[in-house]
């Protein structure tokens, strides 16, 4: 599982807390006053995670961010049973992984995607935060049901995330990362992670219904550590802002030929229908139909 960070030992104590995600690699670091949604997510007082503010009280970040038995891509049992509301903290609103000039959170429902379980392998992978209180920020929204041409294989998408800068780092850069990756076909991917439901370690298995996949097929761009959770941003006609298409999830390394990040596919499928459970009002309104 290549999107989550290291996390304190304090913490460790406890339990096996999930693993921090990736930080964007090939990429540039964001400008002050940019991806504003983007969060920062604390686990035990230590970074963990990145995620997307979804709506005004709610981020979005990865099922094993979430999940208090981690995730099937280390070995272990992913459940939807989560950590305590209390082990997290989000930022928004910097760029900056100090959170200087942030927007601070606690947490008050942690939410993990109730079909995060062994039997879907490394699928469902998201868990929604409730924050404290409503942010002042701009939240992303999901793309529409008819906007499925915005993440059509071929676009380049953006991927944003405080994660590391190579697979061997311990150590998050300073400031916020993002790099655009094409999204490649369900075919592609299935191609790069062929294996049963039954398979652990980074090479999980590819799953259409709740997962895609965006990467260059000689590599160099990708998530990261720390970057679990993080957004996968399809472009609006006309290059005038962004519609959330995916979520960070997991991959073989980080940036490695012949194998692409793998994001929750979170604007269609199940996801789509246990995240309008609870935050229905995180989604695109659907587009006029044009009339002849």
């Amino acid at each position: 599982m290549r999107r989550a960070a290291s996390l304190i030992a304090a913490s460790c104590a406890l339990a096996a807390l999930p693993a921090p995600a990736q930080a964007v690699v090939g990429g540039k670091a964001a400008r002050p006053g940019t991806f504003r949604y983007v969060a920062n997510v604390t686990i035990g007082g230590s970074f963990g995670c990145s995620g997307t503010l979804i709506a005004p009280r709610w981020v979005m970040t990865a099922g094993h961010c979430g999940s208090i038995t981690g995730s099937a891509s280390f070995g272990l049992v992913p459940t939807p049973a989560a950590w305590p509301a209390a082990f997290y903290g989000v930022t928004l609103g910097t760029v900056y992984a100090s959170g200087r000039g942030g927007e601070q959170h606690s947490v008050i429902r942690v939410l993990v995607d109730s079909d995060y379980i062994v039997t879907n392998g490394s699928g469902n992978d998201v868990t929604l935060l409730e924050l404290d209180r409503a942010s002042k920020i701009k939240p992303m929204r999901i793309a529409a049901l008819g906007e499925r041409s915005l993440w059509r294989p071929g676009v380049l998408a953006t991927v944003a995330g405080f994660g590391t800068t190579s697979e061997n780092s311990s150590t998050p850069p300073p400031t916020m990362r993002y790099a655009r990756v094409p999204i490649t076909t369900d075919a592609y991917c299935a191609k790069a992670y062929p294996g049963g439901l039954s398979t652990v370690a980074d090479d999980g298995s590819f799953d259409p219904k709740t997962m895609l996949c965006a990467g260059y097929k000689k590599g160099g761009t990708d998530t990261c550590e720390g970057d679990s959770g993080g957004p996968l941003l399809a472009p609006l006609k006309g290059g005038h802002g962004f519609r959330l298409a995916g979520a960070t999830s997991f991959g073989n390394g980080c940036a490695k030929p012949g194998k692409p990040g793998v994001y929750a596919r979170v604007a269609q499928g199940p996801i789509r229908s246990f995240i309008h459970r609870f935050v229905p009002q995180a989604f695109a309104p659907e587009p006029k139909k044009k009339h002849r």
